[in-house]
């Protein structure tokens, strides 16, 4: 983006960070799923993953890359968009739904549930797989939600405020 506005330098540097992001997410995705369908993950195979230190880490690493890349783009990336465009910023679900309206992402009021998908992961993988099993497998297909919102921002914003 060719603005010097730091309003919008600030939303160039957080979409590189988010790119970043995508980036390390997508690839923790493929080493610990692999192309395994949903039908093989498991709580044996969470189980057997969980049995290895690589595969804790894997775990660990996809749970915290996918937090990260959620809190960025909707509480740091969001309100830097609207600050960009001179709107103000809200609470979280609001920004949500403005991004909504503005068609960079879809079902605002779906997005609270990543966030509890996300303190799952964090917290109760060691105390009781079965019941972390779900938030893996939602986590694995939220992660196609979150990249495509940070590419309908990113066109968004590379039209509204000039190329990268």
């Amino acid at each position: 983006m060719t603005d010097t506005n730091p309003a919008v330098e600030r939303l160039r540097q957080l979409l590189a960070l988010l790119a970043r992001e995508e980036f390390h997410l997508l690839g923790v995705r493929e080493r610990l799923f692999g192309g395994l369908p949903d039908d093989q993950v498991t709580e044996a195979w969470l189980r057997h993953t969980l049995a290895t230190p690589d595969g804790i880490d894997r775990v660990e690493s996809f749970g915290a890359k996918f937090g990260r890349m959620q809190d960025t783009l909707v509480d740091k990336l969001l309100p830097a968009l609207l600050r960009a465009s001179a709107e103000q910023p809200g609470s979280a679900l609001d920004n949500l739904h403005r991004a909504e309206r503005l068609g960079l992402l879809q079902r605002a009021d779906e997005w609270p549930a990543m966030r509890l998908i996300r303190n799952r992961l964090v917290h109760e993988y060691f105390e009781r797989p079965e019941a972390m099993l779900p938030a893996l497998l939602s986590a694995r297909h939220c992660v196609d939600r979150l990249c495509a919102a940070h590419g309908a921002i990113r066109s968004y914003a590379l039209a509204r405020f000039g190329s990268a």
